[in-house]
């Protein structure tokens, strides 16, 4: 099942992402969330950066109001006006 978060409800940002990175390793501070994966990693700033790199792929983007976490299919979703963007945990 799918979940649809804002960005302006900064504590279940935070909830869905630790549910999100529990295999990772998952870092927490005032204003950001980052979650590493060994070789993956995805960080979501509380302004609206996120940013993800694995090998021979990053994405670095500001804007992002609104996500779409998907814990059964290991994904994580931007979907804005000016970018759609799928970042899937490795391993799910």
């Amino acid at each position: 099942m799918a979940n649809r978060v804002q960005l302006g409800d900064w504590e279940t940002v935070i909830d869905e992402l630790r549910r999100f990175g529990e295999t990772g390793d998952v870092t927490t501070g005032d204003d950001r969330i980052r979650i590493d994966f060994g070789a993956a990693h995805l960080e979501v700033s509380r302004d609206g950066r996120v940013s993800t790199g694995m090998p021979l792929h990053d994405f670095d983007w500001r804007g992002a109001v609104e996500f779409v976490v998907d814990h059964d299919a290991g994904s994580l979703t931007i979907d804005a006006d000016d970018v759609a963007y799928t970042f899937r945990r490795p391993g799910g």
